[in-house]
């Protein structure tokens, strides 16, 4: 199972994610594959828009085009999805809602040769027949994809419906490369072996929390446990270090992936 994410620098790393706007650090850094996301948060979270840009669609696309001239079959870029969990309906436009749109775009990029497309499953917000119509849709349209990717667990918090997502994804496409968005590790262990990678960013969110200090969390146990609190500089809350240093991001990384590797219940891993 792969985790893909963007480590902090000096960290190699095999599977790589950024979004097209950060394209460059394919250049900067080793990987075996990575996915280019098409920066979701940047235009429905931070930006509030409906929809993409028009210019960010047709530079999407000869961005795509270029980089698989130069990486090949190294990089899946994400057709350019709709997420309904920042704000529920805030996409919809002339009686189209989000899974419309989306599989509009599948049908438009996927058409584009050169370039290995990751479509996307998305959903109306933690609605269950949507989820079920989208999958149905995308099926209908793309066939026996080879990869495909989950959309609506990202922002989901309820464990029971991002399983229930992923399962029944993975029922409807047997034999698809299955991806998660940014999947929570409790959800992870219910999941492995029913997915084939996931990409998660949450070892940067480096404020730990009192449930940290009382559950002994990844971030405690494997980083204040192991680390000299007093090399640590910056800020403290409630007596606890900053963990704003490279080092210290390292660190939070390197626990994170240790967390991953005693779920996935692997010692030697990637």
């Amino acid at each position: 199972m792969r985790f893909y994410t963007l480590p902090p620098d000096g960290v190699d790393w095999p599977w790589l994610f950024t979004t097209m706007t950060r394209y460059k650090v394919l250049f900067k850094r080793r990987f075996e594959h990575a996915i280019i996301d098409s920066g979701v948060e940047q235009f429905f979270n931070h930006g509030r828009l409906k929809d993409y840009p028009e210019w960010y669609l047709r530079e999407y696309k000869r961005r795509a085009r270029y980089l698989s001239q130069i990486f090949g079959d190294r990089v899946w870029v994400v057709v350019p999805d709709y997420p309904d969990d920042y704000r529920p309906g805030q996409t919809y436009e002339s009686g189209l809602d989000n899974v419309d749109k989306t599989v509009a775009r599948i049908e438009e990029f996927t058409a584009i040769d050169g370039v290995e497309w990751l479509p996307v499953i998305q959903s109306r917000y933690e609605d269950t027949f949507s989820f079920i119509e989208s999958c149905h849709r995308v099926r209908e349209l793309l066939g026996r994809y080879p990869r495909l990717a989950i959309g609506t667990v990202c922002k989901a918090r309820k464990l029971k419906w991002i399983v229930w997502c992923c399962l029944y994804a993975r029922q409807t496409f047997p034999g698809s490369w299955l991806h998660a968005f940014g999947l929570t590790l409790s959800a992870l262990p219910r999941l492995k072996g029913r997915l084939d990678s996931f990409d998660s960013m949450v070892w940067s969110y480096h404020q730990l929390r009192p449930y940290d200090l009382e559950h002994k969390s990844w971030r405690t146990r494997a980083v204040i446990d192991s680390f000299d609190s007093t090399a640590w500089k910056g800020p403290r809350r409630a007596g606890l270090p900053s963990a704003k240093s490279l080092e210290a991001k390292r660190r939070y990384f390197m626990a994170y992936v240790a967390r991953v590797r005693e779920i996935l219940g692997v010692e030697d891993w990637p």
